[in-house]
C-alpha cells in the first residue's frame, strides 16, 4: 500500500500533460473527492455533540481549511492515517480504471 501512497498520480494519470489551468482544477476536483471520503469515515467516529460542533464550525467558517484539520485532528487519534487510506483507495481505484481503459 505504501507504494501506491509514494505514486505520482499526475503523472500516472496523464494529468501532467494538460494545459496548467486544466490540471490545477483536476486536482481541486481530485482533492475534494478524496476529503469528502475522509468526512465520511470521519462522521461516523465523533458523537453526536462532536458532529454539533462541526456543523457550526463548518457554518462558522466554511473556507478555514485550517480551523476545520485541527478541529477533526483533535476529534480522532488517526486522522492523518484515514486520509492515507483514502489517498491509497483514490489512487488505486484511478490506476485500476486507467489500465482497463488501455487494455
Amino acid at each position: 500500500m505504501e507504494d501506491i501512497l509514494k505514486q505520482n498520480i499526475i503523472k500516472n494519470l496523464g494529468i501532467d500533460t494538460l494545459p496548467e489551468k486544466e490540471q490545477e482544477e483536476v486536482l481541486l476536483r481530485i482533492g475534494k473527492i478524496i476529503f469528502q471520503s475522509v468526512l465520511i469515515r470521519v462522521m461516523e467516529r465523533l458523537n453526536s455533540k462532536e458532529k454539533d460542533q462541526f456543523t457550526r464550525l463548518l457554518t462558522e467558517k466554511p473556507d478555514d481549511e485550517k480551523a476545520i484539520l485541527d478541529f477533526l485532528k483533535s476529534k480522532i487519534s488517526n486522522f492523518n492515517e484515514i486520509v492515507n487510506e483514502e489517498i491509497i483507495s483514490f489512487k488505486k481505484e484511478s490506476l485500476d480504471f486507467m489500465k482497463q481503459i488501455k487494455k
